[in-house]
């Protein structure tokens, strides 16, 4: 009789294990109180310490959330699989990190363990590994895991409630889990200590990176004016018929005001105005989603944070507490914002001059393209799709690749022409212009750069004068054209 070409107890035990899936879930925490959150099944039902670690982090932004929990569930998963084959908790963990970065799969295409994992990036391995450390700090400092003799033991234990426990007592005692430091052991018993795992290191080398995913200076004009136009419209006919100003304001506040792709789609309508200090100029703030102060048109007059003027006057959530897949959702970063109570970002035009072109064509989008949201879906914000509803990244993306396209260039991240490319063109310009890392992190509002410099700031009319000064030191110019608008 022949020899079966596997171990059919090994199949039948992959076969008959149970994956652990992650469900968006309404969860009462409160009376009257409803929120969505990603909650993850085992064979042994709900993991509710993380069902109540994601309600503790509930006001971190959706996309924080969901991908928290898939690194647990990932971490779940492999304790599932793999909690007969190691004695330590430690071994198991620093099992878990290599197999993120290698994968499951050997080169004949065989995996004994049943996961299927394929290799992952340095970035994303460890990301997840991040998010799996924060996990267990947070179950040790809220589960009272000071005394070993309250929890089974590795080997006993049964649930995956237990197995996770005893994980994190072994991360917070021993050091052992996803090098990450007790905070409590001073920095010389930390450098004795060998770490059983450690975040993997990508020796790229991220400067040439930069440079190579910036979007091209020479190409921002026709990106712009031969781009992002309207097919079939003659090129003598005006610029708010021949242009897609709406497409054009965005990139330009990710070009020359350095934003983050996603930011321009919190902006409201109050949110773009004159300049104070010149009349011909756009001066334009970008309020936290959540806690950023609403305009007193919608408030009575009353002092009040965006979130709750969106749930009162709109019915909305803002839009970094969708879910990632809705097309309404936009990330947010924790950027560095005013020192008012205001809580808003300001856009540094670099070039200055360019605030100008800016406010030209955010006078003509209003006035003649921009469709007004309809009476029972109204919301504030500034862009607008051609049903009046809130413009999305992804519709973005979609024009600005067949923009790309059009002028001759290829779309691609490695090129610089997609739309993060912007910001890494904005950066490495006032790199090229002479000025300081400090006055760069200022620019594109960045918390710190460097920890001798963290708590240095400057002011925004500290940065425009700035910017100012270096405008001739800028290689780009932006052209208007001559439409008799």
């Amino acid at each position: 009789m022949r020899a079966p070409l596997f171990c059919t107890k090994c199949y039948a035990r992959v076969l008959f294990m149970f994956h652990p899936l992650v469900v968006r879930t309404t969860i009462h925490i409160e009376d009257k109180i409803k929120i969505r959150l990603p909650v993850i099944y085992t064979q042994n039902g709900v993991l509710k310490s993380y069902l109540a670690y994601s309600i503790y982090k509930r006001n971190k932004s959706m996309s924080w959330i969901d991908a928290s929990a898939r690194a647990i569930c990932l971490l779940v998963e492999f304790v599932e699989f793999n909690t007969t084959n190691y004695k330590y908790p430690a071994d198991l963990f620093a099992a878990f990190s290599d197999k993120l970065f290698s994968g499951t799969i050997n080169l004949n295409g065989e995996d004994p363990t049943g996961l299927r994992w394929r290799k992952r990036s340095i970035r994303n391995g460890n990301k997840i590994i991040s998010y799996v450390t924060q996990y267990s700090d947070w179950l040790c400092d809220h589960k009272e895991l000071n005394n070993k003799d309250k929890l089974n033991p590795w080997r006993e234990a049964t649930s995956h409630e237990e197995r996770l426990n005893w994980a994190a007592y072994s991360h917070k005692y021993k050091n052992a889990f996803l090098a990450h430091t007790w905070s409590k052991k001073s920095m010389q018993e930390i450098n004795k200590l060998s770490r059983n795992v450690r975040y993997q290191q990508d020796h790229r080398d991220n400067d040439h990176n930069s440079a190579l995913n910036r979007f091209p200076d020479g190409y921002i004009d026709d990106l712009i004016h031969k781009g992002f136009i309207k097919p079939g419209v003659l090129a003598t006919a005006p610029a708010y018929t021949r242009l897609e100003l709406r497409d054009i304001l965005i990139t330009m506040l990710l070009h020359f005001g350095g934003l983050r792709r996603s930011e321009p789609f919190h902006l409201w309508l109050e949110d773009i105005e004159i300049h104070p200090e010149n009349s011909n100029e756009a001066l334009v703030c970008v309020y936290e989603p959540e806690i950023g102060q609403s305009p007193m048109s919608y408030t009575n007059g009353r002092i009040e944070f965006r979130e709750e003027t969106l749930a009162k006057n709109f019915q909305l959530l803002p839009r970094n507490k969708y879910e990632k897949s809705k097309k309404v959702y936009a990330g947010w970063k924790n950027n560095k914002l005013s020192q008012s109570k205001k809580n808003y970002m300001v856009v540094n035009w670099f070039e200055p001059s360019v605030g100008e072109h800016f406010l030209f064509y955010w006078r003509l989008y209003l006035s003649k393209q921009r469709v007004s949201p309809h009476k029972n879906r109204e919301h504030p914000y500034a862009f607008t799709n051609q049903y009046g509803d809130p413009y999305s990244i992804d519709a973005f993306e979609r024009k600005h690749k067949k923009a790309i396209e059009r002028i001759g260039l290829s779309f691609e991240k490695d090129l610089g022409t997609t739309p993060h490319g912007h910001r890494y063109a904005y950066a490495n310009r006032l790199e090229e212009a002479g000025v300081s890392n400090l006055f760069v992190a200022n620019a594109l509002n960045h918390k710190s750069i460097k920890s001798q410099d963290s708590y240095k700031s400057l002011s925004p009319s500290q940065i425009r004068a700035e910017l100012k000064r270096f405008d001739s030191k800028a290689k780009v110019i932006l052209v208007l054209g001559s439409d008799d608008e």
